[in-house]
């Protein structure tokens, strides 16, 4: 579970943002990954370099920081979610290629590619394989979604053909099923609407609305598909945002409409729940991190003298207990 957008505001700063609804404790913060940064593959223990300098949710595992979303210092951003009984990796390595597991993407991609036009290109000689060596100790089916200083908005989802970049034109990703059946499902949810119905007669009776009426067709629930149709309609329809900061909040309204509570969605392992919601400014190098159990925005912005003389790693850490603006 998880759910992702794009967004451009008014002026033009352009964001990628992300729930990350997951089971698993992930632990993550807003980590710095600098230019250089070097780190080893656990598929095949090969070292591999970033280029770029990276801002995004990481968590460190052995000697490797791994990143589930984040920007690059180009403008680059990215979001891995969980794309269950539908991901195929490669079997078998291939010689001569990159070969990686799937958490360890989004790490080479924002490392080594400043737009998605080089994403493009050099994602022809990554392979990701189906193994259990990532640091997770099993398999993980994902599916990514990218953005770039262009407004464009593309996914990758790897069923046995490779990694090919598609064009995501509602700037909206969830989960299983693939792209292109939640693109086809927006079919069903013509109905829905912001503006209210008026009364209408069935026979001598006519009958008047008894409040908002036009949202009555969409879904409510926490599913994939539930959610995607959610987010899909109020990405549209909501108050545009005039800049940057009001672009944040008018996100976070979004990802509040699907924002799962813990305990309302309950695996075998434990609740799988919203851990945070992260928020990506491209344009001007900022992250905005929500974490569950503090509802504070916690900003960090990727200086130009982060880029420049940070050498080391960096975590930021945060607050997880709720923090309050007391008024008196």
């Amino acid at each position: 579970m998880c759910t992702s957008i794009s967004y451009e505001a008014l002026d033009g700063a352009k964001f990628l943002s992300r729930t990350m609804d997951f089971a698993f404790e992930l632990n993550g913060r807003p980590t710095f990954l600098p230019r250089d940064y070097e780190w080893i593959s656990s598929f095949d223990k090969k070292t591999y370099k970033a280029d770029y300098a990276i801002l995004g949710t990481g968590a460190k595992y052995g000697n490797n920081y791994m990143v589930a979303d984040g920007t690059n210092e180009y403008g680059l951003a990215a979001a891995e979610l969980y794309f269950a009984h539908k991901a195929e990796y490669d079997h078998e390595p291939t010689d001569g290629a990159i070969n990686l597991v799937s958490e360890e993407f989004i790490l080479w991609a924002l490392g080594n590619n400043k737009s998605l036009a080089e994403l493009k290109d050099n994602i022809k000689n990554v392979h990701i394989i189906e193994s259990d060596k990532g640091v997770m100790g099993k398999n993980q089916p994902l599916h990514w979604i990218f953005s770039d200083l262009t407004g464009a908005t593309y996914v990758i989802e790897p069923e046995g053909d490779g990694l090919i970049l598609q064009e995501d034109k509602t700037g909206v990703m969830t989960n299983t099923p693939d792209y292109q059946w939640h693109e086809t499902n927006l079919a069903n949810y013509l109905g829905a609407q912001p503006n209210n119905f008026g009364s209408k007669k069935f026979g001598d009776l006519e009958v008047q609305p008894l409040g908002q009426n036009g949202t009555f067709r969409l879904p409510g629930g926490y599913t994939a598909v539930d959610r995607f149709v959610r987010t899909a309609f109020n990405r549209e329809v909501i108050e545009k945002a005039a800049d940057a900061t009001e672009a944040v909040n008018t996100i976070m309204h979004i990802l509040d409409s699907v924002d799962v509570p813990k305990g309302a969605n309950t695996k075998p392992d434990g609740p799988s729940y919203t851990q945070y919601q992260s928020i990506f400014d491209m344009t001007n190098r900022i992250m905005y991190y929500i974490p569950y159990g503090n509802r504070t925005v916690f900003k960090v912005r990727m200086t130009d003298e982060m880029i420049g003389a940070q050498k080391t790693p960096k975590e930021f850490p945060v607050a997880l207990t709720q923090e309050f603006n007391e008024l008196n």
